[in-house]
């Protein structure tokens, strides 16, 4: 497995996130990811949204690392579409954590709490939830692309020279 490959795609990945965040922010969506995860460690600020952002980046870099363990070990191929294949099941788990929020975070009561797949923002917030994930899975397959090990076949004597 190509560990800092993985790293490095999955932060490029969550940049995207960002920036797409900061887009939607701009034109009024309130989607304040980086502030929601900054202010579980400190008072809103500029400190929290840079603390928020650092964080989201890392984590991205380590959901990345799942991804191309799947991409070696369970479907022994990557790129931007089996990402984005991948990238269901982290929809799944995402939207589920983003309910459990308010749980975690001890200032979501004073802050407007996201909803399961940032559904309390509407259509919209979960919509967009889907597709910036889907962006994710889709660089991280990219840029992680080609597998270490492809699925060896009896009938490819080019395969069957790689070890």
């Amino acid at each position: 497995m190509k560990t800092g490959r993985a790293f490095m795609a999955g932060i490029a990945g969550g940049a995207v996130m960002s920036v797409l965040l900061a887009m939607a922010r701009a034109m009024g969506m309130p989607a304040r990811l980086e502030m929601m995860m900054g202010t579980m460690f400190m008072e809103p600020g500029t400190a929290a949204y840079i603390v928020g952002l650092v964080m989201h980046l890392m984590i991205s870099g380590l959901i990345a690392l799942i991804y191309a363990w799947g991409f070696e070990n369970v479907t022994h191929r990557a790129g931007a579409g089996m990402g984005m294949a991948f990238s269901i099941i982290h929809i799944i788990i995402g939207g589920i954590f983003m309910a459990m929020m308010p749980m975690m975070h001890p200032r979501i009561p004073p802050m407007d709490a996201p909803g399961a797949f940032m559904s309390n923002l509407g259509a919209v917030g979960v919509i967009a939830f889907i597709v910036l994930h889907l962006i994710y899975g889709a660089i991280v397959g990219a840029i992680y692309a080609p597998v270490l090990h492809p699925e060896r076949h009896e009938s490819s004597p080019a395969t069957a020279d790689r070890g």
